[in-house]
């Protein structure tokens, strides 16, 4: 729990620092570092929900 916090608290500060100046070089940077940095968190949301699934067509032998 505590590396989403820390996720979520760091993509907080990026979205900032990306709108304070919208025309500045950096906010391209960060822009770009956002992007990726949510890209990233898709992956590992897919890997996580691939995982539960995988682990829930294993104990539905339970169920029946």
């Amino acid at each position: 729990m505590a590396m989403l916090d820390l996720f979520v608290t760091e993509f907080r500060q990026l979205r900032a620092a990306r709108d304070a100046d919208p025309r500045t070089a950096e906010a391209g940077r960060l822009r770009r570092k956002l992007a990726r940095k949510e890209i990233g968190m898709a992956i590992v949301a897919l890997g996580a929900m691939a995982m539960f699934f995988d682990a829930a067509q294993g104990l539905a032998f339970l169920v029946t």
